[in-house]
C-alpha cells in the first residue's frame, strides 16, 4: 500500500478503468510556494471591509506560561452584504525565539527547530500594520490563538474576533468533525498543516470553498453571547450540567471553582429555567457575562 504523497503513477490506467473507486485530492492552489499575491477570490461587491486570518505555532498549550514561537497572518477582504471572502491581500509568518528549548513533540508537529527561532523576534510594528482598518480577526479556534496573541501583544486586546472552528455549525454542513485538515480533504484538497501561514491560508480557502460556512461564521460572530457560570452547583448536579455542555472551571485567573457554558442571548431565559430546575435558585446563584465579538475568546473569558 502506498502513501498518498507516493502514489504510483503506474497506477493511473487502472483509476481511468474505474474513476469511482478513487478520489483525486488537491494541493489548495493558495498555498503552492509560487502563488502570487494579491488574488480575488470573488468579485467586489463595493462594501469590503478588511479580514485577518490568524494561527500561532507555540511551545505548549498554556498561553501564561508557553511561548509563541511562529506567527501566521494573511490579510484580505470580505463582503458584509454578500457574506463571502472576495480577496487575499498577502500572507506572511515571522519566527520568534521563546528563550526556552523547543520541546521535541512540537518539533515533530511543525518541523520547528531551535536553530530556525534563534534570535529571531516577531515585529510589532508589523502586526500593528496587519491589523490596520479594524478587521475581523479569525482563527480556526480562536479560544487557542487569542490568548497567546493577547498574551504577547497586549495591544491586541479590542479586535473583533470570529472563530472558524466553534463559530460554524459544521454538522449542520454535513461534517462529522471539526478539525481544519478533515474540512478541506471532505472538499476534496489537502495542505502541508502545522506552520502558521500555511494554515492561515488553509483557513482563508476552506471559507472560500465552502461558502456556506462563511456566511455562518459571519452570523455567531455579530451575536451576542452570555458565559453562564453555574455559582453554587451541588456535586451531585455536576453529570446533567455536564450533559447539557458545562465545563468545569478549574478556578485559575482569580475565578471560582465552577461548571460553565456559553449561551446565546436569546436562549439565556431557558437556561435560566434550565438551572432553577437543577438545583435551588440556580439561577439566582449563577453569574452572568455578556460577550461580543470584541470580548469572545478572552483568555480571561
Amino acid at each position: 500500500m502506498c502513501s498518498p504523497s507516493s502514489f504510483p503513477l503506474e497506477a493511473i490506467p487502472d483509476i481511468q478503468a474505474a474513476p469511482e473507486d478513487y478520489r483525486l485530492l488537491q494541493r489548495i492552489p493558495i498555498t503552492r510556494p509560487n502563488t502570487i499575491l494579491p488574488i480575488e477570490l470573488n468579485p467586489s461587491v463595493g462594501d469590503e471591509r478588511p479580514l485577518v486570518i490568524v494561527d500561532v505555532e507555540t511551545t505548549g498549550l498554556d498561553p501564561s506560561s508557553d511561548k509563541i514561537i511562529e506567527l501566521g497572518l494573511v490579510r484580505g477582504t470580505f463582503s458584509p452584504s454578500a457574506e463571502r471572502i472576495t480577496s487575499i491581500l498577502e500572507s506572511h509568518s515571522q519566527f520568534e525565539d521563546p528563550g526556552i528549548p523547543i520541546p521535541e513533540v512540537i518539533t515533530s508537529i511543525t518541523s520547528i527547530t531551535d536553530q530556525d527561532v534563534a534570535g529571531q523576534h516577531i515585529d510589532d510594528a508589523w502586526l500593528g500594520m496587519m491589523l490596520q482598518g479594524d478587521p475581523l480577526v479569525i482563527a480556526h479556534n480562536a479560544q487557542f490563538d487569542r490568548g497567546f496573541i493577547e498574551a504577547r501583544f497586549p495591544a491586541c486586546d479590542k479586535q473583533v474576533w470570529a472563530c472558524s472552528l466553534s463559530g460554524v455549525d459544521w454538522k449542520s454542513l454535513g461534517y462529522e468533525a471539526r478539525k481544519l485538515e478533515y474540512l478541506l480533504l471532505k472538499q476534496g484538497y489537502f495542505y502541508q498543516g502545522h506552520r502558521a501561514e500555511v494554515d492561515c491560508l488553509a483557513t482563508a480557502w476552506l471559507l472560500y470553498c465552502q461558502s456556506e460556512s462563511f456566511s455562518l461564521l459571519l452570523a455567531s460572530a455579530r451575536q451576542k453571547t452570555v458565559i453562564v457560570r453555574a455559582l453554587g452547583a451541588p456535586i451531585e448536579v455536576k453529570d446533567i450540567l455536564k450533559s447539557r455542555g458545562y465545563r468545569w472551571h478549574n478556578g485559575n485567573n482569580g475565578r471560582s471553582k465552577c461548571w460553565w457554558t456559553i449561551v446565546t442571548e436569546s436562549s439565556l431565559q431557558a437556561e435560566q429555567e434550565f438551572l432553577n430546575k437543577t438545583y435551588h435558585n440556580g439561577a439566582q446563584l449563577a453569574h452572568y457575562q455578556a460577550q461580543t465579538a470584541r470580548t469572545r475568546f478572552k483568555p480571561d473569558s
